[in-house]
């Protein structure tokens, strides 16, 4: 729900609720109308007062404010589904981008998140009919986008940081292009981000997402046989069974049960010096 402030530019236009988004709509649209006048930065301590100050000092350009207001902004609810969530505003603005190319007005540049995302909308040179449509084009475009996260649910957990870093190494080598100039991804919507490319699409996503599986679980099976070599060994038939029989009887594998033995017999050489003997004896 938006904020309502109880200060003189609120009282100023006080038919309507006279929040943020207004004032940072306001601020744009008296920066290229009036470019003489120096409301100072967006946001910056007193600019609310300084354009109210303005508009009642100036006789009629309330009322151009308000008319314009109605041709330029979708009622709050046309916004209700877009949040701040960095994923979501950077692929909106990039569809804006690619939407208004040739009829943009660059929104402020100290707006972030969903602010940049509605201010850029709210900014657009274009008709409310067409905004509308577009809004609820972006929502469609987005929610469809979205249908493919599931592949990236296999990031979460204790392990995130250490599978971002094989997804890093597998995605660079992909898609070298346009991870040149990039910084290696941080958290799982950074990666997600980077991937949200309109040059890469779902079944591109899904192989990328198998190499990467494949080469973590190769990476784990490496470390896990750091210390190990692979021998072959031809045992008797009786040797097998005592093996398969010990190893039920404790419920170890194979080699858990070879490793006990070697490690007890020397420690306390008892068996193998016996059993020579006796092969001597006989």
């Amino acid at each position: 729900m938006a904020v309502r402030f109880n200060d003189k530019l609120q009282k100023t236009f006080n038919s309507f609720n006279a929040d943020r988004r207004f004032a940072n709509w306001l601020w744009a649209f008296i920066k290229n109308k009036l470019q003489h006048i120096d409301l100072g930065e967006l946001g910056s301590p007193g600019m609310r007062d300084r354009m109210a100050e303005l508009i009642i000092s100036q006789p009629g350009l309330k009322q151009s404010i308000e008319n314009q207001k109605n041709s330029d902004l979708l009622p709050e609810q046309s916004f209700q589904w877009i949040t701040n969530n960095k994923r979501q505003n950077a692929f909106l603005i990039r569809k804006l981008t690619e939407e208004n190319r040739d009829n943009h007005v660059s929104a402020p540049e100290n707006l972030a998140g969903r602010d940049l995302t509605i201010a850029t909308i709210d900014l657009w040179q274009t008709g409310l009919i067409h905004k509308s449509a577009i809004a609820n084009q972006l929502r469609s475009e987005w929610e469809n986008h979205t249908k493919s996260d599931h592949l990236f649910k296999w990031f979460d957990g204790p392990d995130e940081k250490e599978k971002l870093n094989t997804a890093w190494e597998i995605t660079k080598g992909k898609y070298s292009t346009f991870t040149f100039h990039q910084s290696q991804p941080q958290e799982k919507d950074d990666l997600i981000i980077l991937l949200d490319s309109p040059f890469i699409s779902t079944s591109d996503k899904i192989l990328l997402m198998n190499s990467i599986k494949k080469r973590w679980s190769q990476n784990k099976y490496r470390a896990k046989m750091t210390g190990k070599k692979q021998y072959n060994f031809i045992l008797s038939d009786k040797a097998i069974k005592r093996l398969d029989k010990l190893a039920d009887k404790h419920d170890l594998k194979r080699t858990q049960v070879l490793e006990i033995l070697l490690k007890m017999e020397e420690e306390e050489g008892v068996y193998i010096p016996a059993r020579l003997k006796q092969l001597a004896d006989s």
